[in-house]
């Protein structure tokens, strides 16, 4: 019994462009900006650190996000690019 292996493009590249948008919207929302911290009285520094260190991190997720696209969608393309390349190479030996 042979397995199959089927590719949905459309479904990566959906996939791919709802990660790009997500990390897009996640920067657009202020990822990175440090806002000033609540007057929080003899805690105020550690929320500052707490909100600075959310700050970082949701840059770094709004570019993982991003990065996880391209990456989804360049992948779809040279699994395409590889699936015609195989298919044309079966059809010149028969």
């Amino acid at each position: 019994m042979a397995d199959r292996l089927t590719v949905d493009l459309v479904l990566l590249e959906s996939i791919s462009d709802r990660l790009r948008r997500s990390g897009e919207a996640l920067r657009a929302a202020g990822a990175g900006r440090l806002r000033a911290a609540p007057d929080a009285g003899e805690a105020t520094p550690i929320f500052a650190e707490l909100l600075a260190q959310l700050s970082e991190s949701s840059t770094g997720l709004a570019a993982g996000l991003h990065d996880a696209g391209m990456r989804v969608s360049e992948a779809g393309q040279t699994y395409a690019y590889e699936d015609t390349a195989a298919g044309q190479r079966i059809i010149e030996v028969l």
